[in-house]
């Protein structure tokens, strides 16, 4: 039987008929909410104060993974040719789980402080443009997740074609997530824009969150288009987790009882807000092309690494201020400098000056209003 959308969504935090169990595992789970409070506090402390070097990041995604209780077993071979990873999303910390045992980094999916996103091994993509990144970083790969939001595992959502144009040779990644009790993810709201706090605060309570990552053969483009890579690799990834594909987008992923996107209140003023993000970056990009890029990627950071890196075309807009005359202008108000002269001589030109506009100013108007025709040249 085909797969809905509801069924790709968890609306409900307890999973079974375990919330007996759960109730029964409360008072322990309170416990260790609170060590796993004091053990991020000491995460935050480190992450500010101690340098940011391979080690020391290293040491900093075990203490994430031991303060949200991630435990990730990987499986298969990472193919060092490949510098891009493209995997399925299952939940807000699928980042912290390929940067603990692949080193990898991933684009900022959420407005989060900066040494969380860092801890997470997420980065603004304006933080790096492509060709740079990987002359000096060839050994972290950039771990792409082209669902756009999360599901609970069931199925997968339509892939965007946008992270495809960045390599040749990509490696799928297959994830999977298996906990006790609760739901990994819940769907009761929209996660594009803010962090999934409620699902990162059942990570602290929970005992342990079990990650599998498994790395599937390369991926090679031949002759194929954007469209036939990104279905190529969703295939790959589909077939290794024995789940269904779909045509679903996460744009279509919604709780029950919410209207459509397309439908709410503001869902075409914050593609328009975040249109003029880009174009306060990007000011020579003609806003119709931003539009039609952020309809894909739905994101700031990826249309400008778009724009950056020539995956987008566009034609330049000229966004040169238009020259001044050559001619002499016949009266000229002299902008105010803001600085008191210092000198007496120097107060009395500056006076000199200014009675002079004045004049100028004052026969302008006197001619204009009166309709004469004189050069005021002879006046």
């Amino acid at each position: 039987m085909a797969l809905t959308v509801d069924k790709l969504m968890n609306d409900e935090r307890f999973s079974g008929d375990n919330v007996l169990q759960f109730l029964l595992y409360l008072p322990f789970g309170i416990l260790l909410l609170v060590v796993r409070l004091l053990l991020a506090l000491v995460l935050w402390v480190a992450s500010i104060i101690l340098p940011n070097k391979s080690g020391v990041r290293q040491m900093l995604s075990t203490l994430a993974c031991w303060t949200f209780g991630v435990y990730v077993k990987l499986k298969g071979t990472r193919d060092p040719r490949c510098s891009v990873m493209v995997a399925n999303y299952v939940s807000c910390l699928d980042s912290l789980a390929a940067s603990h045992v692949l080193g990898t980094i991933s684009l900022r999916k959420w407005k989060v402080p900066p040494f969380f996103a860092s801890t997470l091994g997420i980065r603004n993509a304006a933080q790096f443009v492509r060709k740079q990144h990987f002359a000096e970083c060839p050994s972290k790969p950039v771990l792409l997740q082209p669902e756009g939001g999360p599901t609970n595992g069931k199925g997968l959502l339509k892939f965007t074609d946008w992270p495809c144009p960045l390599g040749n040779r990509v490696q799928p990644v297959a994830i999977s997530v298996e906990r006790m009790f609760t739901n990994v993810t819940v769907h009761g709201g929209d996660s594009r824009s803010s962090f999934p706090w409620a699902d990162a605060l059942w990570f602290l309570c929970t005992p342990v969150t079990v990650y599998s990552l498994r790395l599937l053969p390369p991926v090679e483009r031949h002759d194929d288009d954007d469209a036939a890579m990104a279905n190529n690799l969703s295939a790959a990834i589909a077939e290794a987790l024995q789940i269904e594909r779909t045509e679903f987008k996460w744009e279509e992923l919604r709780p029950r009882g919410r209207a459509p996107p397309s439908r709410r209140a503001g869902g075409a003023g914050d593609v328009t807000t975040l249109a003029r993000q880009v174009k306060e970056v990007l000011p020579a990009v003609p806003i119709h092309d931003i539009l039609r890029d952020l309809a894909k990627t739905r994101s700031v950071d990826v249309t400008i690494t778009n724009f950056l890196e020539g995956v987008t075309p566009y034609t330049p807009e000229d966004t040169t201020e238009p020259r001044p005359s050559t001619s002499k202008p016949r009266y000229v108000t002299p902008a105010p400098t803001g600085v008191f002269p210092k000198s007496a001589k120097e107060r009395q030109l500056s006076f000199q000056e200014r009675k002079a506009q004045m004049i100028a100013e004052a026969k302008k108007r006197y001619i204009e209003k009166n309709g004469l025709n004189l050069a005021l040249n002879n006046c």
